[in-house]
């Protein structure tokens, strides 16, 4: 079997070599209708509806097609998946991201390819950023989970207790109840007051010895009275998850105990179809993650909030913005203008494609170009003046 690294070379090559020396070599926005097309690479105009990935696959195991939207065949030792576009356009959130997980699983593909082939085959063909976003991304309020990857950061907030230990020691106490009839009155004590809060944030990286991502303390710092300073890492990392972990998804379930509260749980686990598997069984037993696991979850604070960012490039600094976003959005967060519009002469906007940052060519007159759905890793440069 082909190791991740090999796969992926060979997908990359050979999708160059297809490329026609007359074609454009950048990313073209062509907006059309209500949508926002993006001509990848390599692709002529934004009427192409067919595309051919060629790529190294595993000799003797069965790789299973997807309908119209991708049939995959087998030509002198390679698979070749063909993708119509608008039968792609048309399965549901998070289609890609599982077909790809299912390929991983049955040996079709090597393990932690997937990612890449997804990735690969959104970028064969014209496409709204929106459905790209949607086909990689089952994550919702629905759902109720969020898909972590690569492109995410994720920020915790803590309080800080005035004993130095950790949240979920302090104990809250009744301390006293007065009143009469309907009125009551409660005097509520904790054991442990909180005297600030230490904000941290983590990435994923890639894991050096196998398919995945490690959950990694980028930085903290703590905010006592008015005075906020950095500090070495997180009091505690909430995310200790056993080596063979190294794939995650956030979790967010009723509170059975706390009435309208949330609790937030990571699971995580050694390939993308087990995490499936894994998601749905903690979302369908309330019990499974009662308490942090290093093979399967860390169960979250009540006390401490955890938010998922998408990391992409503004001015050469990275900006964390909101997993569903924008151009316009990523400016505004960088401390841009209010007016986004006030950018357009000088922006320019680089996207991910096979392996490399590659410029979007666009339409300066129009604002279209802010409206462009982010998927993380671009890197977006402007002046002010």
């Amino acid at each position: 079997m082909w190791s991740a690294q090999a796969f992926l070379f060979t997908a990359a090559a050979l999708a160059f070599s297809a490329c026609g020396p007359r074609n454009p070599q950048t990313y073209r926005l062509a907006p059309i209708a209500n949508a926002r097309m993006l001509v990848p690479p390599g692709v002529a105009t934004a009427g192409v509806s067919h595309a051919a990935v060629i790529l190294q696959g595993s000799k003797g195991v069965p790789c299973t097609s997807a309908g119209d939207a991708i049939t995959v065949e087998r030509h002198r030792g390679r698979l070749r998946l063909t993708v119509t576009r608008d039968a792609l356009v048309k399965q549901p959130v998070g289609w890609l991201r599982q077909w790809t997980a299912a390929l991983e699983s049955s040996g079709c593909i090597p393990a932690g390819a997937g990612p890449d082939l997804a990735a690969r085959i959104l970028q064969s063909l014209p496409l709204d950023p929106s459905d790209a976003y949607r086909l990689l991304h089952a994550d919702s309020v629905q759902q109720g989970f969020v898909e972590l990857g690569p492109e995410n950061r994720l920020q915790t907030q803590a309080p800080i207790m005035k004993s130095g230990k950790t949240p979920e020691a302090n104990v809250i106490e009744i301390s006293s109840v007065s009143g009469s009839g309907y009125a009551l009155s409660v005097e509520l004590h904790e054991s442990d007051p909180p005297i600030g809060v230490e904000t941290s944030w983590y990435a994923l990286r890639p894991k050096p010895d196998g398919p995945g991502t490690t959950i990694v303390a980028l930085s903290a710092e703590r905010r006592i009275d008015d005075r906020t300073e950095p500090a070495n890492g997180p009091l505690r990392n909430y995310f200790q998850f056993a080596p063979e972990i190294g794939f995650y998804r956030l979790i967010y379930k009723a509170d059975l105990i706390e009435k309208g509260a949330t609790t937030e749980i990571v699971v995580g686990a050694p390939s993308r179809a087990e995490l499936e598997q894994r998601t749905r069984r903690v979302l369908d037993d309330s019990n499974l993650c009662k308490v942090s696991d290093p093979s399967l979850c860390a169960v979250i604070p009540r006390h401490v909030a955890v938010n998922p960012a998408l990391a992409v490039t503004v001015n050469g600094r990275e900006v964390r913005v909101g997993i569903r976003t924008w151009v316009r959005s990523a400016i505004l967060q960088s401390g841009g203008p209010r007016n986004a519009e006030d950018v357009l002469r000088t922006l320019t906007v680089k996207k991910p494609f096979a392996g490399k940052l590659v410029e979007v060519e666009f339409d300066r007159s129009s604002s279209a170009i802010l409206d462009l759905t982010l998927l993380g890793g671009e890197e977006i440069s402007y002046s002010a003046r």
